[in-house]
């Protein structure tokens, strides 16, 4: 598995959408939350999710008229009927993982614009 970006800043609510691929799969999600090391990606339809803990992910996270180009590590899937689906839509948290000091920056500008309450298309 590659080396993970440590848990570590903010964590901040974002309602955006992920294009997420592994081999042949490829799918588009919401994003529940963001943090610099990790996103929280689900659904609305009701499905089982084809990833499973440490299939690696590509993933474009869409941000007004640019992307951010990320792969990542899925570290946990919640699945309908446990604990946490409970009090929270079932999904599967990512680590990020290699992310260039480049990339790193524009996902720290994003969170920063997101805490600070500006719009996210």
């Amino acid at each position: 598995m590659p080396p993970a970006i440590p848990r570590d800043g903010e964590r901040v609510v974002l309602d955006a959408f992920v294009k997420a691929a592994a081999a042949d799969t490829e799918l588009v999600f919401r994003v529940r939350d963001l943090s610099r090391s990790g996103l929280f990606l689900y659904t609305r339809v009701a499905r089982s999710y084809p990833f499973r803990a440490g299939t690696t992910l590509s993933l474009e996270l869409f941000d007004f008229d640019q992307t951010l180009t990320l792969k990542a590590v899925v570290a946990r899937v919640v699945e309908p009927g446990s604990p946490e689906s409970e009090t929270g839509p079932t999904g599967f948290g990512v680590r990020l993982v290699d992310v260039d000091p480049a990339t790193q920056a524009r996902l720290e500008a994003l969170i920063a614009r997101v805490a600070a309450g500006a719009p996210i298309l």
